[in-house]
């Protein structure tokens, strides 16, 4: 028999093991924190370099990655501020923390959150003015047009951006807080009652916020902050 130097490939690769279901979880999440550590490619320096700052609104049902998208951004915009809500499902509803977790919560916090961002921008230095990167559900066409209308009284360039993931890739975020069986599947309920009332933005809606939508923030970090940089840099 002649010898091959696919032979010799052949007979150094090894069979591969089969892998549990556990073992394919972990190194998804690993996959996950590996691109949520490297910068994104491709996106040049117009980002960072542009003077004007603005509002950037990223919005979605919980769970999507609105807030690993928005701190993503916020590593990469010049002189950038993030406020966003806690969207853990562990209460009904979205809440805000302004005060730090020690403090009080604040319920429904879309219109408070809208008010300190442009406070944050009316004491702006004029040569360096900041990006706000504003993380809340904004479940309805209503709260989306609400944001806009805010950044234009204020004088803000503006874009929202509405974060998506598939419903099996956000629910596999539920069972990784190792909760007990009775608060895990009240958690899942108030999941499933927020899909319901999230409403998607329609074609109409993109085109007059301005917007742009995500599917798969999760799993496609990196990509899809790289489209947000970009269609910033362009706004």
């Amino acid at each position: 028999m002649r010898w091959s130097p696919l032979d010799e490939g052949r007979r150094r690769r090894r069979p591969e093991a089969r892998s549990s279901p556990a073992g394919r979880s972990a190194r998804a999440a690993a996959r996950t924190r590996k691109t949520a550590s490297r910068p994104p490619r491709s996106i040049g320096h117009d980002a960072a370099s542009r003077p004007h700052g603005g509002l950037i609104a990223i919005g979605g049902p919980p769970l999507a990655g609105k807030n690993l998208l928005a701190t993503r951004l916020v590593e990469w915009l010049p002189r950038a501020v993030k406020l966003e809500t806690v969207d853990d499902l562990s209460r009904a509803g979205e809440h805000w923390y302004p005060y730090g977790p020690a403090g009080p919560a604040v319920a429904r916090p879309t219109p408070r959150m809208l008010n300190v961002a442009r406070e944050i921008w009316r004491k702006r230095v004029a040569a360096a003015p900041p990006t706000i990167v504003l993380c809340a559900r904004f479940e309805t066409s209503g709260e989306r047009r609400q944001a806009a209308r805010a950044a234009a009284r204020a004088g803000l360039r503006f874009l929202f951006v509405e974060a998506r993931s598939s419903h099996l890739r956000a629910l596999r975020r539920v069972p990784a807080l190792l909760l007990p069986e009775p608060e895990l599947i009240r958690r899942m309920e108030r999941y499933q009652d927020a899909l319901t009332r999230y409403q998607p933005m329609s074609r109409e809606e993109l085109k007059s916020l301005p917007g742009l939508r995500l599917g798969e923030v999760i799993t496609k970090l990196e990509p899809s902050v790289r489209r947000v940089l970009l269609a910033w840099t362009e706004a």
